[in-house]
C-alpha cells in the first residue's frame, strides 16, 4: 500500500486528508512529507501544486536535509521555464551548503548547463569552473556521469572544441548503455534519452576523429 504521502491524487479529498495527516505527523518530519508527496504530484503533471508544497517544505522546516532537495526540486522544475530562477536556487544550494548532503549532488553540473546556454565568455568561464568542481566529487552512478558528459560535451561544442566536444558526446553515449545492478531506483541507471538529445549527442560524436 502506497504511503499517504506518497500517493499521486490531489482532489479535494486528498487534500484534506493530507493535511490532516500532516498536522498530525512529528514536527521534524513534515518538511520530508511535503517534500516528497510534491514530487508525487510533479510526476502526475501537478507542477504547480508541487512547487507550491516544496516552497513550504523550504518555509515550514530548518531542517538543512529538507532545505536542500526541496530547493533542488524546485531548481530542477524550473531549468527550462525560467533558467534565470532557477539559476538562483542552484547556486544558493552552493553557497548554503557546498557537500549538498541530501541532493542528487548535480548542482554544478545544472547551473553550468544554464550558463553554458548563456553563451558569453563570463559565463562559460564559470561553467567550467563549475564542472570541473563537480569532477572532483568523484561521481559514481552512470545517470550522474551521463549527464555530466552531456553537459562536458555542450561546453566544448560552444567553446570551439569539436573533437573533445566529440569525445565527450561518445562518453555520454556510452554511459546510457550502461547497466545498474540497481537500475530500479532513480539517479543510478540513465533511463532512456530524449530523441533530440540522442540525435544531437550522434552528431557531436561523430567529431571526435579529425578530417
Amino acid at each position: 500500500m502506497t504511503e499517504w504521502y506518497r500517493t499521486p491524487g490531489w482532489t479535494l479529498a486528498d487534500q484534506e486528508d493530507f493535511e490532516r495527516r500532516l498536522r498530525r505527523a512529528k514536527p521534524w518530519n513534515r518538511g520530508d512529507y511535503l517534500r516528497i508527496k510534491g514530487l508525487a504530484l510533479w510526476e502526475e503533471g501537478l507542477v504547480g501544486v508541487a512547487r507550491t508544497l516544496w516552497i513550504r517544505a523550504l518555509t515550514e522546516t530548518r531542517d538543512s536535509f529538507t532545505q536542500m532537495p526541496a530547493l533542488e526540486h524546485l531548481a530542477d522544475s524550473l531549468r527550462d521555464e525560467d533558467p534565470d530562477v532557477a539559476e538562483v536556487f542552484y547556486r544558493r544550494m552552493l553557497a548554503q551548503d557546498p557537500t549538498l548532503n541530501g541532493t542528487s549532488t548535480m548542482a554544478e553540473v545544472h547551473c553550468a548547463e544554464l550558463l553554458i546556454r548563456r553563451g558569453d565568455v563570463a559565463s562559460l568561464e564559470e561553467a567550467r569552473t563549475l564542472l570541473d568542481a563537480w569532477t572532483e566529487r568523484d561521481p559514481l552512478f552512470p545517470a550522474e556521469r551521463f549527464a555530466g558528459a552531456v553537459v562536458e560535451a555542450r561546453w566544448h561544442d560552444a567553446t570551439g572544441r569539436p573533437e573533445a566536444a566529440g569525445r565527450w558526446a561518445a562518453d555520454a553515449l556510452e554511459l546510457a548503455e550502461l547497466e545498474s545492478p540497481l537500475a530500479s531506483a532513480p539517479g543510478l541507471a540513465v533511463r532512456g534519452i530524449e530523441p533530440a538529445l540522442e540525435t544531437w549527442l550522434r552528431e557531436v560524436a561523430r567529431r571526435r576523429f579529425p578530417a
